[in-house]
């Protein structure tokens, strides 16, 4: 099984790009599969087991707990990372106690996307490599970031924020990591907030 293999179930083009953006900058060798239904993600499947799959809840040919039931069937040790626009929709399902899953509204921001998504990268084994640069080339002068567009954002990141993303991208935990650096569980948080809000403009 390939362990850096993703599976993305979602119908809106432009959303499944986000998302495919998103996975690429935080684990730069995921093997990224698109389907726009059910039946094509199975498909495109086969027998090959993915390490995490992401999913709407409303897909052309099956929808809800349907979703969900389906997967943790053909997938049942498999985390799923949960989003759906209609939040009544998404908190009313029921997800498998066999494989951790997230729930997050497609409603939230950069910030609380990007770091539930790590999470669940780095839950699902997959071989995350925090690079600054994954999307983009840096600037001349190797100190900052440059955006899709070529012209030097100004964002950088300090020591601490890359040893941050250092032992994320490691597998540990918050906690492990607040331990590591002698930081509370809270600081760490404050500074994954600070990063995914300093590379926001790389993909909006």
């Amino acid at each position: 099984m390939n362990t850096n293999k993703i599976l993305v179930i979602e119908d809106h083009p432009l959303f499944a790009t986000g998302i495919k953006d998103l996975v690429e900058f935080v684990a730069t060798n995921a093997d990224i599969v698109c389907a726009a239904s059910m039946t094509q993600a199975l498909q495109l499947c086969g027998d090959s087991k993915p390490a995490l799959i992401i999913t709407d809840l409303r897909l052309p040919d099956l929808q809800g707990q349907g979703v969900i039931d389906r997967l943790s069937a053909q997938f049942p040790d498999v985390p799923l990372m949960i989003m759906s626009g209609d939040s009544a929709l998404l908190h009313s399902i029921q997800t498998s106690q066999h494989a951790p899953s997230w729930l997050i509204s497609k409603a939230e921001g950069f910030e609380q996307t990007s770091a539930i998504l790590l999470e669940a990268l780095t839950r699902a084994g997959v071989n995350v490599q925090w690079r600054p640069n994954a999307l983009s080339n840096r600037h001349s002068n190797g100190d900052h970031i440059t955006g899709r567009s070529g012209v030097a954002t100004g964002i950088q990141l300090t020591q601490k924020q890359q040893m941050v993303m250092h032992y994320l991208a490691s597998g540990l935990s918050n906690k492990e990591i607040a331990r590591k650096l002698d930081l509370s569980p809270e600081t760490i948080k404050t500074h994954l907030r600070e990063i995914f809000t300093r590379t926001d403009e790389l993909f909006f």
